[in-house]
């Protein structure tokens, strides 16, 4: 399963894959934010409460102009932590360009943190 609510929660079946559609809106003009080549757009979940606890880091390296950047997650990618038997939560943001000139696109604001929801998955070993 994997979903993007209004309020930006993200619902995921923890072993599943997922692409994260990314875009924004340039603040002065209100016209779609333009990517530009050599941009890096990284995704990073934390712990719920624990932002100094970094569960999952993607970066995406933009290869040209766009206006939307894919941010894939593989099955390794959403096995964070243990196996779980309920939906867990995590905080997560994505930001533009984080060791050069950082801005956060989606992120902890007025309305409060941005969540990943993880819901659980079966075991692949056999008793």
């Amino acid at each position: 399963m994997f979903e993007i609510d209004a309020d930006k929660t993200i619902h995921l079946t923890r072993g599943d894959i997922a692409t994260i559609e990314v875009s924004t809106k340039d603040k002065t003009t209100g016209e779609a934010h333009v990517f530009k080549a050599g941009d890096v757009v990284r995704l990073r979940v934390n712990e719920k409460k624990d932002y100094g606890l970094i569960m999952l880091m993607k970066d995406v390296a933009v290869t040209g102009d766009t206006t939307v950047v894919a941010i894939s997650l593989n099955k390794e990618d959403t096995k964070i932590g243990e196996l779980i038997s309920k939906p867990r939560d995590f905080y997560y943001e994505i930001e533009v360009n984080p060791d050069t000139a950082p801005q956060t696109i989606i992120g902890h604001d007025r309305e409060g943190a941005k969540v990943l929801r993880l819901y659980p998955e079966g075991s692949d070993e056999f008793e």
